[in-house]
């Protein structure tokens, strides 16, 4: 109860979550009057799992980078110039493990001024998602993460890992924000920048529909057209 206590006096806006569930039941949770802010309101969660309402938290909203394939998500970063291992490993880090195999979660504050920002998910080569910006939902609501030491629905509970003070979340940093702001203004359609990164072993097959489509655009093209606009087709093709 005490780190429930802290939690609320650090402004953490915070979610009653059955134990054992990852998600609220209550009718209307994401709305800001549901969230319980007041450090005497701690009691509510005897029994209860605990979820972070990043977007109706004060100074500023929190985030979570939520890493579900760790392999990819790396790969991934990568190629955007982020390192995941040195994510993890800061100094100030505050890191959950779920106790799912390279399942993890980052917790960050939003800079000063930042609004809640809508939630954004990069799904891997299995079609699964492999790292996820978690903020707001697209209307502004706000998302919730399950804390530790909430019960997991597998009968584990989660854990802080991280080397920093779970509670004192140091800022998102400005190259993650510029990311996911990217991401944002794409509609998520931010791929690998590397060529190298997904090897021909493991690349997934274009489909004969997909082909259909690519082959069609390019019928629209001229085929005497300048050789800057047939580098720049050959190379967009190709970026697919």
């Amino acid at each position: 109860m005490t780190a429930v206590i802290d939690m609320l006096k650090n402004g953490w806006a915070l979610v009653p979550v059955p134990q054992g569930l990852k998600g609220p039941k209550a009718v209307n949770w994401n709305h800001q009057e549901k969230c319980v802010r007041e450090p005497c309101d701690a009691k509510i969660f005897v029994g209860m799992n605990i979820g972070l309402a990043h977007a109706y938290c004060t100074p500023t909203p929190t985030c979570a980078i939520d890493i579900d394939n760790y392999r990819y998500a790396k790969k991934w970063l990568s190629s955007h110039g982020i390192n995941l291992a040195e994510m993890l490993h800061a100094d100030d880090a505050s890191v959950i493990w779920s106790g799912k195999r390279f399942s993890l979660k980052i917790l960050y504050r939003l800079p000063s001024g930042t609004t809640p920002l809508e939630s954004k998910k990069i799904v891997g080569i299995d079609g699964k998602s492999a790292i996820e910006f978690r903020c707001a939902s697209k209307d502004g609501k706000t998302v919730q993460d399950i804390l530790p030491p909430s019960l997991h629905p597998e009968g584990h509970c989660y854990q802080w890992v991280g080397q920093g003070d779970p509670i004192q979340l140091p800022n998102i940093s400005q190259a993650l924000l510029d990311l996911w702001v990217l991401l944002i203004g794409n509609g998520s359609r931010v791929a690998l920048r590397k060529s190298n990164v997904l090897t021909s072993g493991n690349r997934r097959s274009e489909t004969p529909r997909q082909i259909a489509i690519i082959e069609s655009a390019l019928g629209y093209i001229d085929a005497d057209c300048s050789y800057e606009k047939w580098r720049n087709v050959l190379w967009a093709v190709l970026s697919t």
